[in-house]
């Protein structure tokens, strides 16, 4: 039988604002700073007990607080991002400034939103369950609220829960079955877990979530064994990233083509010393050429140049660039190799937009939009080539299906599933993920190694080789288990070169998706909150005859 409350903790969470804010600062260290991955096994204890209220407006302020101070600090380096766009959107310095504060309080507004709806739900499981239904109560409502805020054209799947994990692997694992915002459930499941030890004063609490910690753990490690011993059976691919260091200062209007011949010369000879070394496939960063390459069906500046590095080193190079198509841009990825090397498409338009960044959202509805708002010159339009190209390198008997994904898609883990399965075509999956950005926009600050750890995930999600080229950092090479094989820093100019494994098996996640545990979520809560309103109902006809 549980004990009273304890009533240290009934003192604390009297300081519910404090409360809130501790908790948003230790889960944000925790996945800004890997190696405090264990402050999300705790993190959000405060945050629960703050909410942990008779009054639902009290929850709902405390919860809305909790994600202003949580997306504040996990999103600070979105102001100095957009301020700093001035020269490449021809607008001046000070009206970004403006821009940018309007930006960031917007975006906290919004993602608060889903946090509020977590306190509102939390709250009702806290006050009319406790114990093992109460901890289910909360790991289904945080995966919800992380599913619901990165879907839609406004989805935002920045810092989840998951993250914390990538610097503690084993754990990690666990997105190959559940995805991550099945992780950021269980993790959140811990969390509550802890919160009754203490709500309660009751050791058996403590030790289901020590025990959960240990069986997840150990689990995780498992699978980490088989998952190598399948990998070191498996056929390796040679592959190479080439992170050539340019900055956002290539965009400038003032650009001269000396500046850009340089920017093309020195991918070039880098490749070429990794064809040297070894390397079969060569990835560039998104727009490493900052021009179009293609218009229409006009080959550009450069083309020729990579395609005769390729026949000559018997190479492919995936290439980031501008394609130019019936009076469209696009953000591309070339696909360059010999003739008999490859199969379909040749390139890849990104599909997954920033909205505001590549273009403005319900503009067509309100056109006054695009006049107020700073934007591009060129506002890019959304690609709709799904199909994967086939890499034959017939010496090594090995065919490569790869998908490509480009900058923000990296954060979407259905997209990359989708990509992966080729769902729309119902081909054969891929097995090897190519990632392509430009994060010189973040500048020196945590977001560009955020980003990085993201590919982490998905290697583990989908069970596949990740090849990850930044233009300025951070880039890696992951294994399928989520090991970094190679990375190369900020404002580095690197090669990096790695033999990769290629399997084929399924991941739980890649067949399943997040559906099944979305719908667990739902029924979970549905069954709580049917249980709530019975035993609310036997209660008070229990009160009724006692007062008759």
């Amino acid at each position: 039988m549980a004990r009273p409350p304890f009533s240290a903790l009934a003192a604390f969470e009297e300081r519910k604002i404090p409360l809130a804010f501790v908790s948003a600062i230790i889960v944000a260290l925790s996945i800004f700073i890997p190696k405090t991955f264990p402050l999300a096994w705790f993190g959000l204890v405060p945050f629960l007990a703050a909410i942990n209220s008779n009054s639902l407006r009290s929850s709902l302020a405390v919860s809305f607080v909790f994600g202003f101070i949580f997306h504040g600090a996990a999103n600070y380096w979105l102001v100095p991002t957009i301020a700093d766009l001035g020269p490449y959107t021809q607008s001046p310095s000070q009206s970004m400034v403006f821009w940018a504060l309007i930006a960031f309080v917007l975006l906290l507004l919004w993602q608060s939103l889903f946090f509020a709806l977590f306190g509102l739900v939390a709250q009702v499981i806290l006050q009319r369950s406790r114990g093992f239904a109460s901890a289910i109560g909360i790991g289904a409502a945080w995966l919800l609220t992380e599913w619901l805020r990165s879907i839609g054209t406004f989805g935002y799947p920045w810092a989840l829960l998951a993250s914390t994990q990538v610097a503690f692997l084993p754990i990690a694992q666990w997105a190959s079955l559940t995805g991550s915002f099945g992780l950021s459930g269980l993790i959140a499941f811990v969390n509550s877990l802890f919160f009754e030890w203490l709500r309660w004063n009751d050791k058996r609490f403590f030790i289901a979530a020590f025990a959960s910690l240990v069986l997840l753990s150990l689990l995780g490690w498992a699978e980490m064994v088989r998952l190598n011993s399948i990998s070191q059976k498996s056929q390796h691919l040679t592959v190479a990233l080439i992170q050539g260091n340019f900055g956002k200062e290539r965009w400038r209007p003032d650009v001269t083509f000396k500046e850009l011949d340089e920017i093309l010369q020195v991918h070039l000879s880098l490749s070429e010393q990794a064809a040297k070394r070894g390397a079969r496939l060569i990835v560039w960063s998104e727009t490493a050429l900052p021009w179009r390459l293609r218009e229409d069906d006009l080959w550009g500046y450069g083309a020729n140049e990579i395609q005769e590095i390729a026949n000559k080193m018997k190479v492919a190079l995936f290439v980031g660039a501008g394609d130019w198509r019936g009076g469209k841009s696009y953000n591309a990825c070339f696909l360059f190799a010999p003739e008999k090397m490859l199969l379909g498409n040749n390139v890849y338009h990104k599909i997954r937009l920033v909205p505001f960044g590549e273009y403005i959202p319900g503009r067509e509805l309100f056109p006054w939009l695009g006049k107020i708002l700073p934007r591009a010159p060129v506002e890019t339009a959304k690609g709709n080539l799904w199909e994967m190209p086939t890499l034959i390198f017939s010496d090594a008997k090995l065919r490569i299906k790869v998908a490509t994904a480009i900058c923000f898609e990296s954060l979407f883990p259905f997209h990359l599933r989708k990509l992966v399965s080729n769902l729309p075509s119902q081909t054969s999956n891929a097995n090897l993920v190519a990632i392509i950005t430009n994060d010189s926009w973040f500048g020196d600050t945590l977001a560009p190694y955020h980003h990085a750890r993201v590919a982490i995930l998905r290697a583990i999600e989908l069970r596949r080789s990740i090849v990850r080229c930044a233009g300025t950092g951070v880039s890696a090479i992951v294994s399928p288990a989520g090991e970094i094989l190679q990375s190369a820093g900020w404002n580095q100019r690197r090669v990096l070169i790695a033999s990769v494994p290629i399997i084929n098996i399924r991941s739980a996640y890649l067949i399943l998706g997040d559906l099944p545990f979305v719908v667990f979520s739902f029924l979970a809560l549905a069954l709580i909150f049917s249980c709530f309103g019975r035993l609310r109902l036997k209660s008070e006809e229990i009160s009724e005859v006692k007062t008759g």
